[in-house]
C-alpha cells in the first residue's frame, strides 16, 4: 500500500486538477455539447481587482439634451451675427457588478485508502522519493471520476449561468436573457434606463413584444410578434433575416454569431431546402443529402442543446460577439484552490472559483427571434 505525505498528495491533485480543467477542447468531456460558454470564455476580457463594478462607456445621445434644439444646431452665419455655444455632455456608463462564483469537491482518506493510498500528514518529503510515476497515476485514477464529475458541473453551472437572467441567483452573473430580453422597450440593464435610452435596446421577435408592440406601436421599431416559418416567397425566416440584418448593422454592428434551439435551425433547414439552395456540403458526391451548416452575411447559425433544455429550442440569439463579452478578474477566473484540511476530519478538499460577469458595450446590434 503507497504511503503518501500530504505535501505530495496535494501537489498530485492540484496538478491532476489542472491537467482536467486544461486539457484540449475546452469540456469536451462534457455530455451535452456548451458552444455558448465556449465562445464566452475564448474570447473574454480581463479586469483589474479592486474595483467594485466592471463600468464601460457608452454614448447614444448627442447634443443639447439638456435643452435640444437650442445651441446645438447647425445654422448659417452673416458677418457680425451672434453665434451660441454648447457643451457636449453625453456620456452614460454601463455598470456591470462582478459576481463570485464557487465549486468544490471533497475525498476523505477512507476512499483513498479503498485505493490502497495511505496519507501521511507529515512535512517530511523523503519517504517519498520511491514512488513511481505508477504510484501517481493510480492516484490519478482514482480522482478521475471526481474531477471528470466536478469539471461537468462546473461547465453546466457557468453555462446555465450565461444563458439565463440572473433573476434565480443574484449573488451569480447575470447572463443573456439579462441583455438580450423579450421585451426591450422596458427595463433597466447594467442602469441604464431603456424607457428613456432607446439606443440601449436590442431587438426582439417575441410574443412578448408583440403584446407589447399592440399596446404601444411604436415599439414596433424594435421588432414584434413570433415569426411564423413558412417557406413562400423565399422563407419566412430566411427574409426576416435579411431584413434584421440591415437594422442589427444600421449603428456600426457587425453581428457574427447565432445560437439556437433545434426547432429554430430546423425550420430554416426546411425554408432553405423548399428554395432549392444547397452548398457543396450538402447533395454533393452521391447520396449525402445534409444541408450542412447554414450561414448568413458570415455568421454560422449554430445549435445549442442548452437552449432545448431550457424550453426553448424555438428561439435564435443572433449578435456581434464583439459587443457581447464575458468580463473575467484578472487570474480569478476557474482559479483552483487547495484548502488545508480541518483537524477534525481527514478530508482532501479542492475547489474551482470564477470572477466576473457578463457584459455589453452595444445592445442595438443583437435579437432575439422566436418561431411559432
Amino acid at each position: 500500500m503507497p504511503t503518501y505525505t500530504a505535501p505530495l498528495l496535494n501537489h498530485i491533485t492540484t496538478a491532476a486538477l489542472d491537467w482536467w480543467m486544461n486539457k484540449g477542447t475546452a469540456f469536451k468531456e462534457a455530455i451535452l455539447e456548451k458552444p455558448l460558454l465556449a465562445s464566452m470564455e475564448s474570447k473574454k476580457k480581463t479586469f483589474p481587482g479592486g474595483k467594485g463594478n466592471i463600468i464601460i462607456s457608452v454614448k447614444g445621445d448627442y447634443g443639447n439634451t439638456a435643452a435640444p434644439g437650442t445651441d446645438d444646431q447647425l445654422k448659417g452665419y452673416e458677418l457680425a451675427d451672434t453665434v451660441t455655444y454648447y457643451t457636449p455632455a453625453n456620456l452614460t456608463q454601463a455598470i456591470f457588478p462582478w459576481k463570485e462564483h464557487h465549486l468544490g469537491i471533497m475525498l476523505t482518506h477512507s476512499e483513498l485508502k479503498s485505493d490502497g493510498i495511505t496519507v501521511k500528514d507529515s512535512g517530511d518529503m523523503d519517504d517519498t522519493t520511491e514512488h513511481s510515476g505508477r504510484d501517481d497515476t493510480v492516484l490519478v485514477a482514482l480522482l478521475e471520476d471526481a474531477l471528470e464529475d466536478v469539471s461537468e458541473q462546473y461547465a453546466r453551472g457557468m453555462n446555465n449561468l450565461l444563458w439565463t437572467n440572473g433573476a434565480a441567483d443574484p449573488k451569480a452573473l447575470a447572463g443573456m436573457a439579462a441583455l438580450i430580453t423579450d421585451t426591450p422597450g422596458t427595463g433597466i440593464v447594467a442602469g441604464i434606463d431603456r424607457g428613456t435610452r432607446t439606443w440601449w435596446r436590442n431587438r426582439a421577435w417575441t410574443a412578448a413584444m408583440g403584446t407589447a408592440v399592440g399596446t404601444t406601436p411604436a415599439l414596433g421599431a424594435w421588432g414584434g410578434g413570433v415569426i411564423t416559418s413558412a417557406t413562400t416567397n423565399g422563407g419566412a425566416l430566411i427574409t426576416k433575416l435579411q431584413s434584421e440584418y440591415r437594422q442589427l448593422t444600421k449603428y456600426g454592428a457587425k453581428p457574427n454569431t447565432a445560437f439556437c434551439g433545434s426547432d429554430w435551425l430546423g425550420a430554416l433547414e426546411t425554408e432553405l431546402r423548399a428554395n432549392g439552395n444547397y452548398s457543396m456540403q450538402g447533395f454533393s458526391g452521391g447520396k449525402d443529402i445534409s444541408v450542412g451548416k447554414i450561414s448568413y452575411m458570415g455568421t454560422d447559425f449554430e445549435y445549442d442543446p442548452t437552449l432545448d433544455q431550457l424550453g426553448k429550442s424555438k428561439r435564435c440569439y443572433w449578435y456581434d460577439s464583439r459587443d457581447i463579452f464575458l468580463v473575467a478578474m484578472q487570474d480569478e477566473w476557474r482559479h483552483q484552490h487547495s484548502p488545508d484540511r480541518t483537524p477534525d476530519k481527514y478530508v482532501i478538499y479542492r475547489s474551482i472559483t470564477s470572477t466576473g460577469q457578463l457584459c455589453a458595450r452595444r445592445l442595438n446590434g443583437a435579437v432575439v427571434m422566436d418561431i411559432a
